[in-house]
């Protein structure tokens, strides 16, 4: 029977206890692979610990692919590359996570069709903005005062091309504190959104290079390549995230993903394949593994995926995050964490540029951080976020179109699947919907190569939708089935 001393768990609730401690056996081996797990009802009473600690432990080692479940058999131990000659340093070196996190390069709406009320649309299921008036404003202008009234002249100083250091040590423990990563300040740079900081990797990479796209994937990320002049290679998606596989057989030296929640399939990359993407990289001095952290905050049954800059043998992952969704898109800020290799050819090689983030910007979000305040708002909108979820869905489930349709991907983020049971082509669906009053995508339409895949399935997004114009879109796509 596995035994846990938990006296030695410190400000550690149980549930993350247990958490850390399998899966650190699962990665030194102590556990072998394809070894049974002791069952929750046994392992709970052996610990003498409720039976709802024990299944939350063992959902979320299942979530992120360390151990797998057979029906009537139970739970097993995934198989997974181990290092049994480093253990007693990643047990001094672990960190404890929180459920918190950061988003990265995350869904927003085209430009042309943005704003619902001024098109003629009473529901708009491709809008992904922030809710406005849960902004911090009291919060915000305080801070904002404070710094201004100090009148330090700093804030009339030209600020570090990099960012500012206040900022980039706030964001390091941040990081630390709350997605497991222990990076230096010196790794950090800040620059005016993922788009901007997308651009800069670009130049630092090269040109030259193959990039590997997720496909389906967000459609403004492979716009952000093309519009820097890079080439780029689909590499498809299925239920577990980007295949290794295929990336293999591809050309490119680095692949651009987003393994804690992929947009716009919703899937979460299982350990297994996160370590097959290191090896990847580890095979070739000059590959590089972007990790875009989009909405990995907004988990909600379980703690947020740990990141795979996380991960030993992390010195080719390049992480890439904003404070877009998590605070307001107005607020321009975004940080990428470099390797140190490439942190130091970055500071060599764009000393020259300027920092596009305004000095006051970041004082207050380095104050924003430090005084508490970045942390609370996260708890707040992630309750805020699932309770929404949950009006949408009882919505749905006392509609008549809930009959009509299955849900996917509703556990995590702003955003779940419905595909709709309908004779029409996904082009006649959007034109339906259209024609009365309702914008919204499909899934197909993410598909870089074959569009026929994955057919009427419909991506809402929920964070800037109103009850009532849920209730009356889902009238609309009731026409949809009775065609």
């Amino acid at each position: 029977m596995l035994t846990y001393d938990l006296e030695q768990r410190g400000n550690s609730t149980i549930y993350e206890y247990l958490y850390r401690c399998i899966k650190q056996d699962i990665l030194d081996g102590t556990l072998a692979a394809d070894g049974r797990l002791p069952s929750k009802r046994k392992f709970a009473k052996h610990h003498q610990v409720s039976l709802k600690t024990v299944e939350n432990t063992y959902e979320q080692l299942l979530t992120e692919g360390y151990i797998y479940s057979e029906e009537k058999r139970g739970y097993f131990v995934s198989p997974l590359e181990t290092d049994t000659g480093s253990k007693q340093a990643r047990h001094q070196n672990h960190v404890p996570f929180s459920v918190h996190g950061s988003d990265a390069l995350s869904p927003a709406p085209s430009p042309s069709l943005s704003d619902s009320k001024s098109t003629g649309f009473f529901a708009d299921f491709t809008s992904n903005q922030t809710a406005s008036e849960k902004f911090p404003y009291d919060a915000w202008a305080k801070l904002i005062r404070s710094i201004l009234s100090q009148g330090d002249n700093n804030l009339l100083q030209a600020v570090p091309f990099e960012g500012l250091y206040d900022l980039r040590v706030s964001i390091a423990k941040y990081l630390y504190g709350f997605r497991g990563m222990q990076v230096s300040p010196d790794q950090i740079v800040i620059g005016a959104g993922a788009e901007y900081l997308c651009g800069q990797l670009i130049s630092l990479l090269g040109r030259g290079r193959i990039y590997a796209l997720e496909d389906p994937g967000y459609r403004k990320t492979a716009e952000i390549y093309r519009i820097n002049g890079a080439s780029c290679e689909y590499i498809r998606v299925d239920e577990n995230g980007l295949c290794p596989e295929l990336l293999r057989e591809s050309p490119a030296s680095v692949v651009h993903v987003s393994p804690g929640h992929h947009f716009p399939t919703g899937s979460i990359m299982p350990v297994a394949r996160r370590q097959a993407l290191l090896e990847w990289a580890e095979e070739d001095a000059d590959r590089y593994i972007i990790e875009d952290d989009y909405d990995s905050e907004f988990r909600f049954s379980l703690r947020p995926i740990p990141a795979i800059q996380s991960l030993r043998h992390n010195h080719r992952v390049i992480y890439v995050n904003t404070f877009s969704k998590t605070l307001t898109p107005a607020i321009q800020i975004g940080y990428m964490v470099l390797p140190r290799k490439l942190a130091e050819r970055y500071l060599s090689a764009m000393k020259g540029c300027s920092c596009t983030v305004s000095a006051l910007e970041q004082y207050a979000l380095a104050a924003f951080m430090d005084n508490g305040y970045f942390e609370r708002h996260i708890h707040r909108m992630k309750k805020y976020y699932k309770a929404k979820r949950n009006c949408m869905l009882g919505v749905l489930e006392r509609s008549p179109l809930y009959s009509h349709v299955t849900v996917e991907e509703k556990d995590a983020g702003s955003h779940f699947l419905l595909h709709l049971d309908t004779p029409l082509s996904d082009t006649e669906l959007k034109w339906l919907a259209r024609e009365n009053g309702v914008r919204l995508d499909c899934l197909s339409e993410y598909y870089a190569g074959d569009k026929a895949q994955r057919a009427h399935t419909i991506i809402v997004n929920y964070s800037d939708l109103e009850e009532a114009a849920f209730r009356r879109a889902l009238e609309v796509l009731l026409l949809a089935v009775s065609e």
